[in-house]
């Protein structure tokens, strides 16, 4: 087992009797591949797995971060255009109101009916105590005044 590395074998040197002598073209092809950079040497499967898969972790890091970055600058746009249209908002609703306060006024004869369907509906539900189906018909008639009444509000504030 050890004893060939304990072995003397002799040691034998060629030499050539006759020079060697090279091209230009070889001497110029070596001397360009030894100025260039040199390949890389060969990888082995895992450092090749490993460098595929810091390539994959940085390419996934990557477009998260582009993701995150479009998300904030749409919420951003979206905090932006809420911020208009709250401002449009107050403005119509400031409008309204002018509008509401300048024109005198006026009650309905819708606007009397539909009180005295509220107090038809409270009087039966107080009549009917836990059986506050029987109202129906009280409670469907306040709803049509009530729908009377806002398109008539809408129809004179347009």
């Amino acid at each position: 087992m050890g004893a060939s590395n304990s072995k003397n074998e002799p040691v034998y040197v060629y030499a050539s009797q006759v020079p060697i002598g090279f091209t230009a073209q070889l001497k110029d092809k070596l001397v360009s591949e030894a100025t260039t950079t040199p390949n890389p040497p060969a990888e082995d499967g895992a450092v090749a797995k490993s460098r595929d898969l810091a390539d994959k972790v940085d390419e996934g890091v990557a477009k998260e971060l582009a993701r995150i970055l479009e998300k904030n600058q749409l919420e951003e746009l979206k905090a932006k255009e809420r911020q208009v249209s709250t401002s449009d908002l107050l403005r119509e609703i400031r409008d309204v109101s002018h509008q509401i306060a300048a024109n005198p006024t006026t009650k309905s004869p819708t606007y009397e009916q539909a009180l005295h369907a509220r107090d038809r509906v409270a009087a039966c539900l107080k009549d009917n105590a836990g059986r506050t189906l029987n109202c129906w018909k009280e409670v469907c008639e306040f709803k049509s005044l009530v729908a009377t009444l806002e398109s008539e509000f809408v129809a004179t504030h347009r």
